[in-house]
């Protein structure tokens, strides 16, 4: 029995007008001791488990019932992260959501191939999400740290105030662009603090006698300069999220270009690229800082899968 049929039965026999009739019948049978009604139902259910699962009928309601599941999907995640981003990332998307409802064609209804390519699209949509709010996290992180470093310095003027809130300067950071610029300008910043209080530490550790103070110079040494390789990776995948936010755009773009001119397979060749890519970047998102536990539930974290047969 191949994947899809098996997974097409489950489904079937899970469908509520399904599960409810059996109930039904079973009710029934016990309440007047009669067999017959659920002997019906037991070869009702035969039937319908041999011939539904494999119609059109029914493979058109699973993947109707799947695409309507992703659109939850996502405006349940818009929803929790709506409010921690700028207004450039909310126009950015809103206008990707706009172009992916463009991309609704007539033409191509009902073609396996065409549908992969929009799910793959509501893919991308679900990790833009994603990604621009862990650049939201990662952004905040430097310019705290930032904070941290500038206010050790004597005269340097207080980034974030006695509350622990952002003062005006660093809302303008955030709310700035976080170019590659910046980000290296602000993680150089941190560096070279995080060098010069080791080198003072190193310059102590020669005159001091004392083995316990020794060991504890030697260890925020080691603190500093782990921490400082963390600001490192973190300013590289800033950066790369900054990038891969603006190449899920220009695909957006070009699959919105391309669905007037071009096959659904061609266009699905140019996807897969950037689906391959994001991939990628989760994995490299997951060794520093693993996606909230809630945002993996709600099923962002992989390709949506239905059996591939149902795909292709």
């Amino acid at each position: 029995m191949s994947l899809k049929r098996t997974s097409n039965i489950k489904h079937a026999f899970n469908e509520s007008f399904n599960t409810i009739g059996l109930a039904s019948l079973a009710a029934i049978s016990m309440a007047t001791l009669n067999p017959i009604p659920i002997l019906i139902g037991i070869v009702a259910e035969a039937a319908f488990l041999l011939f539904v699962p494999d119609s059109k009928w029914y493979t058109n309601r699973l993947e109707e019932k799947y695409d309507k599941e992703v659109i939850i999907r996502r405006v349940k995640l818009k929803k929790e992260l709506w409010q921690t981003f700028s207004s450039d990332i909310q126009v950015r998307f809103s206008r990707l959501e706009n172009l992916r409802a463009q991309m609704v064609s007539p033409t191509y209804k009902g073609q396996k191939v065409y549908r992969t390519v929009m799910r793959k699209l509501d893919y991308l949509l679900e990790k833009f999400l994603m990604f621009a709010s862990k650049q939201v996290q990662f952004q905040q992180y430097l310019v705290q740290i930032l904070s941290e470093v500038s206010q050790a310095v004597p005269g340097s003027p207080p980034v974030f105030d006695e509350d622990g809130k952002p003062t005006k300067r660093s809302k303008s950071v955030l709310r700035g662009v976080f170019d590659d610029d910046s980000i290296k300008t602000t993680v150089t910043k941190i560096q070279g603090s995080y060098q010069a209080e080791i080198e003072k530490m190193a310059g102590q550790l020669g005159v001091n006698d004392n083995l316990h103070n020794q060991a504890l110079l030697e260890k925020r040494i080691e603190i500093l300069g782990r921490r400082s390789q963390y600001v490192s990776k973190i300013g590289d995948i800033l950066s790369n999220l900054q990038h891969q936010l603006d190449l899920m755009e220009d695909t957006f773009g070009l699959i919105n270009d391309e669905i007037r001119a071009r096959s659904p397979e061609q266009m699905l060749a140019d996807i897969d690229d950037v689906v391959l890519q994001t991939d990628n970047l989760t994995e490299a998102l997951e060794d520093v800082a693993p996606f909230d536990q809630a945002h993996i539930e709600i099923g962002a974290d992989k390709l949506y899968n239905l059996p591939e047969d149902n795909q292709k």
